[in-house]
């Protein structure tokens, strides 16, 4: 269905129409590859600035633009949003890609989540530096649902069926015994899969050190993967559908689903 949603936008032929909504806002868009379910698209920002003449200031309308990628093709489902001046950050192209297509998704009682992927190195480094503190006084999971299957296969059936059965998105809470620290040991699968399982799907995971505030894993670490500049330069050119989306499909193949 998000294949649908996806092709509605990039081959509308009307400019007057050719926006997301997000908060009130209009933010336009421009739409370069349709192929092969990967949607390449820039996404335009509204800003003033100032310019200056003869000791006179005014004010211009600006709209800086960001590069998107989509990968929708089966078992993939991987947005890439470049980092730029045009938005002071990527989470808000998040929210605007994610507002609109949820409010088209409504209507067929589905949704979406989109959310950074992160390094599950930083679990264990704030695992450690709290352990050499007080311990660990609690931890929570939280699980996507529904999800990518390979992402699911992580948590195993027990929490895919219960999210399923109450239409709900499980947590895992990890509560230290007898006020002692939990304990959560590197060479523990479960444990692996499931910081595995968050860090893919983008959901920070939470960790009460004692005597310490909340520390929400996930937002220090964001994955960022570079694109070769010739790739994305003069999108429009007639070379596009060759050697310029060919560079944008190996770029997409080496995002991996979880990285350490």
């Amino acid at each position: 269905m998000l294949g649908i949603v996806l092709d509605d936008y990039a081959c509308e032929q009307n400019e007057l129409k050719k926006y997301y909504q997000f908060n009130g806002e209009t933010f336009k868009y421009r739409s370069f590859i349709n192929q092969g379910d990967i949607y390449v698209m820039r996404i335009a920002n509204n800003k003033k600035t100032k310019l200056e003449a003869d000791f006179n200031v005014s004010e211009l309308d600006n709209h800086p633009s960001c590069l998107v990628i989509i990968d929708n093709r089966k078992d993939r489902q991987i947005i890439a949003i470049e980092r730029n001046i045009a938005f002071s950050k990527s989470s808000m192209v998040a929210d605007i890609l994610q507002n609109t297509f949820r409010l088209k998704l409504l209507s067929h009682r589905l949704t979406l989540d989109i959310a950074g992927k992160f390094h599950t190195a930083e679990f264990w480094q704030v695992r450690n530096e709290s352990m050499q503190f007080k311990g660990i006084e609690s931890v929570d999971f939280p699980f996507a649902y529904p999800n990518l299957p390979a992402i699911s296969d992580l948590v195993g059936d027990y929490f895919t069926n219960l999210a399923r059965r109450t239409n709900s998105e499980p947590t895992l809470h990890l509560q230290g015994q007898n006020h002692e620290s939990v304990n959560l040991d590197p060479n523990d699968m479960w444990i692996l899969n499931a910081i595995k399982a968050c860090a893919a799907s983008g959901k920070p995971i939470l960790i009460k050190p004692k005597g310490s505030q909340v520390k929400k894993i996930g937002v220090e670490s964001p994955v960022i993967e570079e694109i070769a500049d010739v790739a994305v330069k003069e999108l429009g050119s007639s070379d596009l559908f060759d050697s310029k989306f060919n560079l944008i499909v190996e770029f997409l193949n080496r995002i991996k689903l979880v990285y350490e």
